[in-house]
């Protein structure tokens, strides 16, 4: 019974039974793998926080070679300053993308060596609403897509548009389809940094201002923080490495085999990120076992095993017979067996792949028809990996990592019933942790019934009181937040957010801003906070508070239109008119289909007494939300303006 639980909560056994595998040989074969304690931790003496990472340029004055085709590698070309030699796009007017649920244009074009996108929308021939946004950053190698970010005082957004390069083709952003173009607003994080990019320095305890970022994925994300190594080999030290494993430095093919999947799944593995309490994404390091860090889960269905997302490569290679077998017997079936990561895979032949096939197969052991194997051109690869689209990102092909003999579409069993979710780097995670998983994966992916109740009835009988007050957040019962014991110096930012909100929304309003207070003075990089404080200074008409966090707040994030239009509020109320329309110009042009910018707008010409304007907003609140104002409230308004 104990291994049917923890099969199935790898996979399901059906899966299992398909690859000959007995449940119980999987079971215990995962369990040990995936809790092994490793002494890799312990071998390098490079990841004590006192160790500096030294940057890309500094490693190839060693290593030259290595450096030389690193630099071509996906992992290289990953992110670097906007210019048109970074840029894989082809431009021209007949390159626009068109948002017809947003009823937004944008287009993408060079001012010099300037990249720009401009967001546009027409009435006729008549432009309501422009904004050209300079594109500081290009992420992607330009093998699959270019996507676009833009830096704003230490933050980094991330544009609308993306170029996907094997259709030559731009469209949407992935996450920005299907209504949910947030425009120019999304702040990307250091979990979308740190992978796409060399490991960025933060400001603080921020998880969103950067104080440094590079310019490509470099040698120390697989190697670890180099100070300590080049110091060593400066002052002509160091260890004999035909002999001994050098301490100073991660080399990954000297890790064992569960280490360095851990290493190459901390990026290459797509799903919900959960961090372990008191960890930050910054805090992996190559040779570490990553479910200290955090545990990466992934919805479990029954049947179908063919759909995946773009970034899955290391959960479909663990599903793979191959790597199941191969590392029970400690062959160490890892994904540098097929690919040397300082060696672009353009550049990478496909004997070297071939070779990896053939050296537990062989040749002659391939089972195909001869014609088959001759339309392949003996390249295992296109059979048993075959390139596929993902679930996540539109218009891109890719090799899915899942090794198998391919079955026929007609054989293939009907994707079944959400059986939950499953830590991929971690078989027995703590009650705790699964908690998280399922709230989380509810808020920020799917908003799934399923997830949610999962969430309550993993909770029931619990004191995970944080986790309650999340539940109670999420599922908008605000009273019962409040009435949670908590212990206030534990709380972190978010947290302490979400007491205050709650309280907020049952009408306790001094609890409330006293907890949005605490959480602001914790973190004040995250914009939802600094916003819902500023919101709820004007509801309690605190005005002096409100003007000096308005100005803080527009300091912080010039680009949000939301501030913006709480600095035109207070200038509006205050009649210093050449501040307001400056304010209210900018609201508008930032977030211009935002009720509370025209409310503002509809304010102001009300207190200016200029009836055709107020008329023409009226009119424009009302067409979008009829039961804005009712008859005798806009009697009164227009009573004051004669």
């Amino acid at each position: 019974m104990a291994s049917q639980i923890l099969i199935t909560r790898f996979r399901s056994a059906k899966f299992f039974a398909a690859l000959g595998c007995s449940t119980l040989v999987v079971a215990l074969f995962f369990y040990a793998s995936c809790n092994s304690v490793s002494s890799d931790v312990d071998t390098y003496l490079n990841y004590s926080d006192t160790v500096n990472y030294v940057g890309i340029e500094q490693c190839a004055t060693c290593h030259q070679e290595q450096h030389s085709t690193f630099v071509h590698t996906g992992m290289g070309l990953s992110f670097d300053k906007a210019s048109p030699n970074k840029s894989s796009a082809v431009f021209g007017k007949q390159h626009q993308v068109y948002d017809s649920l947003l009823d937004m244009h944008y287009l993408p074009y060079w001012a010099g060596d300037k990249l720009y996108i401009k967001e546009y929308r027409l009435l006729g021939e008549d432009t309501l609403h422009q904004l050209d946004v300079h594109i500081d950053y290009i992420v992607g190698s330009g093998q699959h897509t270019n996507s676009h970010l833009f830096s704003r005082n230490g933050y980094l957004y991330q544009a609308p548009i993306t170029f996907y390069v094997q259709e030559a083709k731009w469209d949407l952003a992935p996450g920005f389809e299907k209504g949910n173009n947030t425009r120019f607003q999304r702040i990307l994080n250091s979990e979308c940094v740190s992978c796409h990019n060399a490991m960025p320095k933060l400001e603080g305890a921020s998880d969103f201002k950067f104080a440094e970022i590079g310019t490509g994925i470099d040698c120390e994300r697989c190697h670890g923080p180099g100070e300590l190594h080049v110091k060593e080999r400066l002052a002509g030290k160091g260890a004999d490495v035909s002999k001994e494993i050098d301490p100073t430095i991660v080399n990954p093919r000297k890790l064992s085999w569960e280490r360095q999947i851990d290493l190459c799944q901390r990026c290459h593995l797509q799903g919900l990120n959960v961090l372990k309490e008191g960890k930050k994404f910054t805090d992996f390091k190559p040779g570490m076992q990553l479910s200290d860090i955090f545990e990466i889960y992934l919805p479990q269905y029954e049947g179908n095993n063919s759909s995946f997302d773009m970034a899955n490569h290391s959960a479909r290679f663990q599903m793979s017979e191959c790597f199941i077998q191969a590392n029970k017997k400690e062959l160490s079936f890892t994904c540098i067996t097929c690919h040397n990561p300082h060696v672009s895979v353009k550049q990478t032949g496909t004997q070297v792949y071939n070779a990896a096939c053939n050296n537990c197969h062989g040749t002659s052991k391939c089972k195909a028809p001869v014609a088959q194997l001759a339309a392949a051109k003996n390249d295992c690869v296109s059979c048993h990996m075959p390139p596929s689209g993902s679930e996540d990102i539109p218009h891109v092909s890719v090799h899915d990592h899942y090794i198998r003999v391919p079955k026929p579409a007609s054989e293939v069993q009907e994707m079944q019933r959400l059986v939950g979710l499953y830590a991929v780097n971690n078989v027995k995670p703590e009650l705790e942790y699964q908690i998280k998983a399922y709230l989380e994966y509810w808020e920020k992916f799917d908003k799934n019934p399923f997830y949610i109740n999962k969430a309550a009835e993993l909770l029931k009988g619990t004191m995970y009181n944080k986790l309650w007050l999340k539940y109670y957040y999420l599922k908008q019962e605000y009273s019962k937040a409040t009435e949670l014991e908590l212990d206030e110096k534990k709380l972190t930012s978010w947290e302490l957010f979400m007491l205050g909100y709650s309280y907020i929304r049952t009408s306790k309003m001094s609890q409330g801003v006293f907890y949005l207070e605490k959480a602001y003075a914790v973190d004040k990089t995250l914009p939802r906070i600094g916003k819902e404080l500023l919101s709820t200074y004007f509801a309690m008409n605190k005005m002096a508070k409100a003007e000096q966090l308005a100005l803080n707040l527009a300091k912080e994030f010039p680009v949000d239109g939301e501030v913006a239009n709480g600095l035109a509020r207070i200038y509006v109320m205050q009649g210093i008119d050449a501040l307001a329309q400056q304010q209210m110009a900018k609201a508008l042009k930032l977030a211009p289909d935002d009720l509370a910018v025209w409310s503002t707008h509809l304010n102001y010409f009300a207190s200016k007494k200029e009836l055709v304007s107020f008329r023409l907003w009226l009119t424009k609140i009302r067409a979008k939300n009829p039961s804005y104002l009712d008859e005798n409230q806009i009697a009164v308004i227009l009573d004051t303006m004669e």
